[in-house]
């Protein structure tokens, strides 16, 4: 289960290739990702998609794609799907999730046992690379025996999540915006906010906050960070690699390749930040700190989530449970409920 080798790094590039269609881009993931993906019975993957206000089993799976699985797997597959009950569905959806299925449905085990008779399959590993609304990738790879994986090893399979959720995030908002990948809202490519020189380091054109300051310097330490990881470091030292190129830079960049037209490669630090807006007066930072712990990700993966400190991601979320009046994590949870910071009622409102 072991996912610390430079092939991480392969999945990471393979993510943010913004050069791959569309049709191309999920199929492409499972190929790259296949030598620490696939253990030895294929791997399938797909988008999935929870409507807005509606439970797990009302999530939408789409654009499917096998690799190495047997022809009736897609058969066996819904016909799982169709004997886990609403609740456990619920349950194992709503999160980012890297593990095991015997894992992530521990509560549920009849309905564990029932889906995994009619896939066929001993265990199943999984990584649901979610966004906070919802929308996720998620991988499958049947296994032949039940396992645990060891917590450095979640550890790797929740980094590789963050960056696979952040790079659909990327994906899908340069979809629907109709960005070209020359020309953007800001005049920059891909709609980025600042081009770095990847020999120099330095900045050579930028727009908005990416001209501030401390900014610029954190989008210029990042793009070194991630030539680093991409360098020697992915064979010497992969779990460093994989360590040091956060899934975003300060809550707010992704650091994306683009090619001049005289094939010059350039980073791109591109404006990714998950949307999220709450009307109880939290901030747009303390808001995805809040719904990401209530996916029951701790302060360690949302830091690296976002491109934050832990202090930092820590100071939010006292900042925010001060705002909402809480003084607990579980009183937070209690308040606000597993899936994130709920729209204010008209209720509330009128109280207010």
């Amino acid at each position: 289960m072991e996912c610390f080798t430079s092939h991480a790094i392969d999945l990471i590039e393979a993510a943010y290739d913004l050069e791959k269609p569309d049709s191309e881009w999920l199929p492409n993931l499972i190929d790259v990702g296949a030598p620490i993906l696939d253990h030895g019975h294929g791997v399938v993957g797909f988008e999935f998609v929870r409507p807005p206000g509606a439970g797990g089993a009302a999530g939408v799976v789409s654009n499917l794609h096998l690799r190495s699985l047997p022809a009736d797997f897609l058969e066996r597959f819904d016909a799982a799907r169709s004997v886990i009950s609403p609740e456990c569905f619920e349950a194992v959806s709503s999160s980012a999730f890297a593990g095991t299925w015997t894992e992530v449905a521990k509560d549920y085990p009849e309905d564990a046992e029932r889906a995994l008779e009619k896939v066929g399959y001993s265990d199943l590993l999984g990584i649901t690379a979610v966004d906070v609304n919802g929308v996720c990738v998620q991988f499958l790879a049947p296994l032949s025996r039940v396992i645990k994986l060891t917590p450095q090893s979640r550890r790797c399979w929740q980094m590789l999540g963050a960056h696979i959720a952040a790079a659909y995030r990327l994906r899908r908002a340069l979809t629907d915006v109709g960005v070209s990948s020359q020309f953007g809202p800001t005049g920059l490519p891909n709609d980025a906010e600042a081009i770095i020189d990847p020999e120099r380091f330095r900045i050579v054109d930028s727009f908005g906050r990416a001209q501030e300051a401390n900014a610029a310097r954190a989008v210029r330490a990042a793009a070194r960070e991630v030539d680093r990881a991409r360098g020697k470091l992915r064979h010497d030292d992969p779990q460093k690699a994989l360590e040091i190129w956060k899934a975003l830079v300060s809550g707010r960049w992704s650091m994306v390749d683009w090619f001049d037209t005289d094939g010059r490669r350039f980073v791109l630090a591109r404006p990714n930040s998950p949307d999220c807006h709450d009307p109880r007066g939290l901030t747009e930072q303390e808001c995805l700190v809040v719904n990401y712990l209530l996916r029951g990700e701790t302060n360690k993966l949302i830091a690296y989530r976002l491109g934050l400190s832990q202090g930092r991601v820590s100071g939010l979320l006292k900042s925010a449970m001060h705002k909402l009046g809480v003084k607990s994590r579980v009183a937070l949870i209690e308040k606000l409920g597993p899936l994130g910071v709920p729209a204010i009622s008209d209720d509330d409102q009128s109280a207010a």
